[in-house]
């Protein structure tokens, strides 16, 4: 009994992340399918592949399903006898599990619409600059989940309050700014190891807020 409730974390981060796999799996199927054929007949339009393009929108869907199920479950887990703590590591396991996860289906999603491109048009790139942009999610992507979780466990505290709706608002948009600039900078020679210690810190940073809101006191109520 005791070792079940001490894995309990563990199979609740196994869980949150199998959950979110199921419930955007149509969405997923068809933006597999269909974006690196898309790409292909429209590599005369765009600059860029779609991939490049859809699999940063597709950080977005990261971001809100972390922030939207803490910021729904958060009051109630913690009412059934789900501590803070548990909570906590269980939230860590989902996150890194997203981001493998995520990295691998977008690297995995480069290399396809390269191949399609060299076979049937022109490519962005040679193939370790595809392979590349994918490596760059496991260190992108855990920004986005750990945005989303901190805003979701900060809405279940302070949501409905003014001056909270403009905090997320503005600080959102402030983020997302830089984000970007981050998701898309040129790593010329010189740049990798600059942009990853950014990277890093800046992951580091929204892990340890959302550690934190995670595991302070109490919720507001709903």
């Amino acid at each position: 009994m005791n070792d079940r409730l001490a894995s309990r974390r563990y199979r609740l981060g196994l869980s949150l992340f199998r959950g979110s796999v199921l419930w955007l799996r149509w969405s997923l199927l068809l933006w597999v399918v269909a974006t690196p054929i898309l790409s292909v007949a429209l590599s005369n339009v765009f600059e860029v592949g779609l991939w490049t393009i859809t699999a940063s929108i597709f950080q977005w869907f990261v971001a809100v399903t972390a922030g939207f199920w803490i910021y729904q479950n958060l009051p109630a887990s913690i009412a059934r006898g789900i501590t803070r703590r548990e909570l906590t590591v269980a939230y860590l396991v989902f996150g890194a599990l997203t981001t493998v996860g995520t990295a691998a289906l977008v690297t995995a999603g480069f290399a396809a619409e390269h191949a399609l491109l060299a076979w049937f048009a022109e490519p962005f790139g040679t193939w370790g600059e595809a392979l590349g942009q994918g490596a760059r999610y496991l260190l992108i992507t855990p920004i986005y989940f750990f945005t989303g979780t901190f805003i979701g466990a900060a809405a279940a505290r302070f949501a409905g309050r003014a001056w909270f709706t403009i905090a997320v608002l503005l600080g959102t948009g402030l983020h997302y700014t830089g984000l970007l600039a981050l998701e898309f900078r040129d790593l010329g020679s010189g740049g990798v190891a600059a942009w990853i210690a950014i990277a890093l810190a800046v992951a580091a940073v929204l892990v340890t807020a959302s550690v934190l809101t995670l595991r302070s006191a109490p919720v507001a109520a709903k």
